[in-house]
């Protein structure tokens, strides 16, 4: 499999966008102890994948978790929008679509390397992908939420086939079908 644009970057050339934003870290170092108390935010969220799914609980059920309303469904609705779509996004060097905030849909399985540029959910869904294949997302059509995470990471920087798999199986679970556009629709009976 091709190494993704982003990895191809960072090997080829250490003065380009994605080697400067991946290498320039202040010396923060993951794996240290200490590093676990600093706020980053690019790379530092410390969970299991039910506190990843319980973090997109409220925006899967219009807002609101248990008793308690974070947001409003309008609110929810402007998440799920596609705010940004298309041209080469000059860190991750790949097409790029993105709500306010979150990841949707990137279908980019037509680029070399594309199966580890890729994020395939439903058209209401939104969320992030971590490097390596972990996943959080919410979906609104469904009323759930989704959370992965590994004890060991995967290829790529979005998801690569073990998550994408994962992902693939909830939606043909619920009757969801890719569409012509990439996304994951409801298959009509």
């Amino acid at each position: 499999m091709a190494p993704a644009a982003f990895t191809q970057h960072l090997i080829k050339d250490p003065e380009s966008i994605p080697a400067k934003a991946y290498f320039n870290t202040g010396g923060f170092k993951a794996d240290a102890p200490e590093s676990y108390l600093a706020e980053f935010g690019a790379g530092g969220g410390l969970t299991n994948a039910l506190g990843l799914a319980r973090l997109y609980a409220p925006l899967a059920q219009q807002g609101t978790s248990g008793d308690k309303q974070f947001m409003s469904p309008e609110q929810v609705q402007v998440m799920a929008e596609t705010a940004v779509r298309g041209g080469i996004d000059r860190t991750l060097m790949m097409p790029t679509h993105f709500s306010a905030g979150f990841m949707k849909t990137m279908n980019n399985l037509g680029r070399s390397g594309g199966a580890l540029e890729s994020l395939i959910l439903g058209q209401q869904a939104f969320g992030h992908a971590g490097a390596g294949g972990s996943l959080g997302f919410a979906e609104p059509e469904l009323g759930l939420s989704f959370g992965y995470v590994m004890n060991q990471m995967g290829p790529g920087i979005l998801l690569n086939e073990r998550s994408q798999t994962l992902v693939d199986t909830l939606y043909q679970s619920q009757g969801y079908a890719r569409s012509r556009l990439g996304d994951y629709r409801h298959q009509q009976p």
